[in-house]
């Protein structure tokens, strides 16, 4: 943790300053999954654009950070869920006091202290947003009833930030629904570096020798029905040169392992925290498979767009409507008949696998480029910092 230094904060009475921003993310190295990747490709592109940005992060999550300025966070995980550890309050007003940032940014969710995390931006006399990665289920389902409880729980704590980042219209009228303002939300879609994710050549095919891949990157939970994706696999009767790719780690992970690492036609990588396995791993990719029963806008799926790859996804969140006509949109029920439908549709027609490409490619360069997502961020910074504040 580095503070505040005096130079800095003299400018205040002199003139204008550098936007401070207090950055509770999540790391990665043991993490890795949208959530550090979101933390990662904001804060460096925050610094970029002039803003001295703090990192508060929980050392359970890895080590991999994407800025100087840290603070870490003493937790333990239970499935999904943070809790604080001891010494976590202490820990993070000393980096508040310390810094005095003028905007406060959560990722959510966090811990199971996100409520302080609004409280202490405005007790330093900052502004507080939060964007909320929480995924939603098909309105009516177990999975549905279960998130929305889960929206209702959030909710409450979200109410003491002063504005919050939503990533589709469908998590905006959710949130809405439980009583957060409209008019406090901004409406900004997930955003990927088209840059960095794109078509190219890959060494990974040579070395598993293999002649079609099927991939998957993510969770290894239950709501993501990895199982039902391997099962689907296995009962195809591929040629021996076909793979099946699952990129993560997570709750299911050693009974996958234990039941399927064996198997001649699947392949596992574990976590993907660096980019540039993501990366390779995507284009070697000819069909990415995402059978989800909740999302909000999956990054992994907007990376295996941007790479230029067929993708089959279910209409889980907002996941549908970002993949629109540039790949297969599988309804979230009676998915083994029509996910092995679909990958042998894309199997048999090489040239459906480009058409689909190429237009997932064009969606993810024209309306999910990480720049514009930031961009709206910025601006809403600008809205919310105090006058002194340098924001070009």
């Amino acid at each position: 943790m580095q503070a505040v230094g005096r130079s800095e904060l003299r400018m205040e009475h002199l003139g204008r300053t550098r936007l401070r921003v207090a950055w509770f993310g999540h790391a990665s190295g043991v993490r890795g999954d949208g959530l550090s990747t979101y933390s990662a490709e904001m804060v460096r592109r925050l610094e970029e654009k002039g803003a001295h940005v703090r990192f508060f992060y929980h050392g359970l999550d890895g080590e991999l950070v994407p800025c100087e300025d840290t603070v870490v966070l003493p937790g333990y995980r239970w499935k999904t869920v943070v809790i604080p550890g001891k010494g976590y309050r202490a820990t993070m007003e000393e980096g508040m006091a310390s810094f005095r940032p003028h905007i406060t940014h959560a990722s959510w969710s966090f811990s199971l202290a996100d409520s302080l995390v609004g409280n202490m931006a405005h007790r330093y006399g900052g502004k507080s947003v939060a964007t909320f990665h929480v995924p939603y289920g098909e309105s009516g389902t177990a999975r549905g009833i279960v998130m929305d409880g889960l929206y209702r729980y959030h909710g409450r704590a979200l109410a003491r930030f002063d504005r919050c980042v939503v990533l589709s219209s469908r998590q905006r009228s959710l949130l809405a629904h439980q009583g957060y303002p409209r008019e406090r939300m901004l409406l900004a879609p997930n955003g990927v570096d088209t840059a960095i994710f794109s078509p190219g050549p890959s060494g990974l095919r040579r070395r598993l020798g293999a002649s079609f891949v099927v991939s998957y990157v993510g969770r290894l939970d239950p709501e993501k029905r990895v199982v039902e994706l391997i099962e689907t696999f296995a009962r195809m009767g591929w040629p021996s040169d076909h793979r099946l790719v699952i990129a993560g780690d997570g709750s299911q992970q050693k009974t996958l392992y234990r039941r399927w690492g064996k198997h001649h036609g699947i392949h596992f990588m574990g976590n993907l925290a660096n980019r540039n396995d993501r990366v390779e791993l995507l284009r070697a990719t000819d069909v990415f498979v995402l059978p989800s029963t909740a999302e909000g806008l999956s990054l992994s799926l907007l990376e295996a767009m941007a790479a230029g790859c067929a993708v089959v996804a279910t209409d889980a969140g907002d996941d549908g409507t970002a993949l629109g006509d540039a790949g297969i949109v599988l309804p979230i029920a009676g998915l083994d008949g029509s996910l092995a439908e679909a990958l042998y549709q894309l199997w048999r027609d090489p040239s459906l696998r480009a058409l689909f490409g190429r237009r997932a490619r064009e969606r993810a360069v024209t309306r999910y480029d990480i720049g514009r997502h930031v961009d709206e961020v910025w601006s809403l910074y600008r809205s919310l910092a105090p006058a002194t504040v340098d924001l070009q």
